[in-house]
């Protein structure tokens, strides 16, 4: 089960959406380019995916859960204090990045913030509602938030109960209902992901010195999206072409024609999702014919358009 939430109005101009992923069962799940950079939080912990440019499968076991916040196209900036093309179809532990203790000291804030937070005497309305409820019942192991940075990712198990359930409930759901079990997950889940929310809105707070991003971006993707050729966009942008590939490249991570290629798939993408034919798709998305289409999908997903529908 995949479930997107919407941002925040404050993180919408830098963040795409929140998601989290239960898996019913083992399996790959696909990942084809989009130009965004996630933070995921997984069985593993926490990681980044940075822009990719070419299909990446994933494995997934039976009940993992993933949780993850998708910035926009362009709009990571300098987020992970360090260039963006350095993340280019990687996955990175968080604790190998220069802003890991920092994120890891948000995320903490954060869980000790719900932790702290009186209970409102009705229903849940969230998973994060649900967590200030349970906290009552369950001893909270979070250590002061300095301490957590330094140790690292090793220590995440033991933030509050909506990372410690995960943890401490493995050995029993099998003998839950499954029903119960995976409303169980689902909670983990979500609470996971409004901790993940909550630390990244910390860092892009403009009280916090938020993250620089470059301005021109959008224009740049935008320009890129219309068809324009890399020498037109750099000349209404006032740029060289060699200005116009840097700032790309730390924008966006690609190059100005890979990041085309691209934002032209994904529209492609969205075109076929409606039912629209695919004649028809090609045309509008930019490119020369059905074929072109074809062959540029399956170089960039490693799979024909149908099994993307």
């Amino acid at each position: 089960m995949y479930v997107e939430r919407p941002p925040s109005a404050g993180l919408a101009g830098r963040v795409a959406c929140g998601w989290h992923r239960i898996s019913e069962a083992a399996g790959t799940q696909l990942v084809v380019p989009d130009a965004c950079v996630d933070l995921i939080w997984g069985a593993e912990g926490l990681y980044v995916a940075g822009p990719d440019t070419g299909p990446m499968p994933a494995t997934i076991a039976a009940g993992e859960t993933l949780a993850g916040v998708r910035f926009r196209p362009g709009a990571v900036g300098d987020f992970f204090g360090l260039p963006l093309q350095e993340l280019r179809d990687r996955r990175v532990p968080l604790s190998d990045l220069p802003v890991g203790a920092v994120l890891l000291t948000e995320l903490t804030k954060a869980a000790e913030t719900w932790r702290t937070a009186p209970s409102p005497r009705r229903r849940p309305a969230h998973a994060a509602d649900a967590f200030a409820e349970r906290k009552a019942s369950t001893p909270a192991r979070l250590p002061e938030a300095d301490a957590f940075a330094e140790r690292g990712t090793s220590t995440l198990a033991r933030l509050p109960e909506a990372v410690a359930f995960a943890e401490r409930g493995t050995s029993t759901l099998a003998r839950l209902p499954e029903a119960l079990a995976f409303a169980s997950l689902r909670a983990q889940v979500e609470a996971r992901l409004q901790l993940l929310q909550a630390a990244v809105a910390r860092r892009l707070s403009p009280t916090a010195a938020a993250p620089s991003v470059d301005p021109a971006a959008p224009a740049i993707a935008t320009a890129l999206g219309e068809g324009r050729t890399v020498a037109e966009v750099a000349w209404d942008l006032g740029y060289s072409e060699r200005q116009l590939h840097r700032r790309s490249l730390l924008a966006f991570g690609y190059a100005p024609k890979t990041l085309q290629r691209i934002i032209r798939f994904q529209h492609a993408l969205r075109l076929a999702r409606t039912g629209i034919p695919l004649a028809q798709v090609a045309i509008t998305a930019g490119y020369t014919d059905q074929a072109h289409l074809s062959n540029d999908v399956k170089r960039l997903s490693g799979v024909q358009l149908s099994r993307l529908l």
